[in-house]
């Protein structure tokens, strides 16, 4: 018996329904066109995947789900136009839209560990932060060709290229993390949740001044860098003026993760078992860290409460060793000009991660403009913090924007007008952003080599990481139990030197 997601015709559905329902197997849902597919998909988590060859409904977008969430997909063509569709994209399962259910279900028994193994051909351009592309790898020899029908035939089988044989391994590895969540499944390696419940993970808040100086790509690049580490990670959209994290990580989702987990909390329903699965997976290699995605639409900023988020925060710290939060610009609070002082507040999201974070991330725009809102916008910043370590990370340096010298030129300005020393200075690379942006991906899995992805992982490993675990020893030595400091936790010195070194 498996779950079957249909987005086939409707006289084509209407056949095979009495012989799918008589095989015991369960449709999950019917759907027409790729992106309600490609949505089904994330959302229903099906083991096959019924896709009509045309154009509309078998696009890269809708493989690209397949792939990345471990579906079985069986393309069914009606035309001439439908087969060259499905082979433009090397599908080796194709059968005929005049085949009977029997031979389908034949299909089936024969390759049963087909899940996740999927071929691509040449991808048509898509747009970018969608679905990450299907994978492309070659069967095991004993599996045999796959023939679809008596007259359907063989596609080709297409030799993955060294770009499709990467991104194989990784529809490989999230298929195997996702399959370790279903129920029944062996326990992995790397446990849903933090052994000892009693700790709390840290709270990074990732803050930039108003000019889109990168603070949601640095958030996602300090998120994965961590998991990347071995650290149980949550990210979380918090920005009130419109979420982009989701778009950024090639995540569809139906209903934004961070205002369903604030609903739950304001109804008091908000338990581990509901933050897990409201969280998307997200696969890095293979880690993986859990994205709660923010609003895309403004207008829905009443439902992020302070006492709604603040909620979310404790229950995500105690299934993490990190959580970083990616908060909007405004810092302004206009509860002294309110009628009503209970109404909720524009940034309400924004001033509770910062006030409940133990460590706060902000992040400048290397150029003259960026430099001087920053600093301003700084000293708001230090009022509504207090005491809380701040690192300052400088974005975009370039040296035709500043001069000659733009590195030490930032340094100077930020020594002199400020008395700070910033933690990183990243290097424009727009060329490696656009990358991480059409694969979506975090810049530093799309382009490891890149000056952003250095900086980005030399600032996770060398400070962010390293004094946490310094100040989890220095707390078990003395018998304190530093909030975040679970045995789980730890830091892995040898992989992060090998990294450095290879980067």
């Amino acid at each position: 018996m498996a779950r079957i997601l249909m987005a086939i015709d409707f006289e084509i559905e209407a056949r095979f329904l009495e012989g799918i329902i008589a095989a015991g197997h369960d449709i999950v849902d019917r759907v027409s066109g790729g992106l309600a597919a490609a949505t089904a998909i994330e959302r229903l988590r099906p083991e096959i995947v019924l896709l009509q060859g045309a154009p509309e409904t078998l696009t890269a977008r809708s493989l690209a789900a397949c792939a990345r969430f471990g579906a079985r997909f069986i393309v069914v063509v009606a035309s001439e136009l439908e087969r060259r569709n499905a082979e433009s994209f090397s599908a080796r399962e194709i059968v005929e839209a005049a085949a009977s259910w029997s031979e389908i279900e034949m299909l089936l028994v024969s390759v049963p560990d087909a899940i996740g193994d999927v071929a691509t051909g040449p991808i048509p351009q898509q747009s970018a932060s969608f679905a990450r592309p299907p994978a492309a790898v070659s069967r095991p020899s004993d599996a045999g060709p796959v023939g679809a029908s008596h007259d359907s035939g063989n596609a080709p089988v297409v030799e993955g290229s060294r770009s499709a044989t990467r991104r194989a391994r990784r529809a490989r590895a999230h298929a195997a993390t996702r399959a370790t969540r279903e129920p029944g499944a062996a326990e992995a390696a790397r446990p849903a949740r933090r052994r000892d419940q009693g700790g709390r993970g840290d709270l990074l808040a990732v803050w930039g001044s108003h000019g889109a100086p990168g603070a949601s790509t640095v958030a996602a690049a300090v998120a994965a860098s961590a998991a990347a580490a071995g650290r149980r990670v949550v990210l979380i959209d918090a920005d009130s003026y419109g979420g982009s994290l989701a778009a950024m990580l090639g995540i569809t989702d139906e209903a934004p993760g961070f205002a369903a987990a604030c609903r739950l909390a304001g109804a008091a329903r908000l338990t581990l078992v509901e933050l897990e699965r409201i969280a998307a997976p997200y696969a890095i290699g293979r880690d993986e860290l859990l994205v709660l995605t923010g609003i895309a639409n403004p207008a829905r900023w009443p439902e992020l409460s302070r006492e709604r988020v603040l909620t979310v925060l404790e229950r995500c710290r105690e299934i993490a060793d990190l959580v970083v939060v990616d908060v909007g610009f405004s810092l302004e609070s206009d509860d002294e000009i309110a009628s009503d002082a209970f109404s909720p507040r524009r940034s309400a999201a924004t001033l509770t991660a910062l006030g409940a974070a133990d460590r706060i991330l902000a992040v400048a725009d290397g150029q003259a403009v960026g430099l001087q809102r920053f600093l301003r916008a700084r000293v708001n910043l230090i009022e509504i913090i207090g005491e809380t370590p701040v690192d300052v990370i400088v974005n975009r340096v370039r040296g035709e924007a500043v001069g000659l010298g733009a590195a030490g030129q930032i340094t100077h300005v930020l020594s002199r007008f400020a008395g700070l020393q910033a933690s990183a200075l990243i290097p424009l690379d727009q060329s490696a952003c656009d990358r991480a942006l059409l694969a979506g991906e975090p810049v530093t899995y799309a382009s490891p080599r890149s000056g952003f992805a250095r900086a980005i992982s030399s600032y996770v490993a060398d400070t962010l990481l390293a004094e946490a675990d310094v100040t989890a020893v220095v707390g078990v030595r003395l018998g304190q139990r530093k909030a975040g400091s679970a045995p789980f936790r730890r830091f892995w010195r040898g992989r992060g030197e090998l990294q450095g070194q290879n980067s």
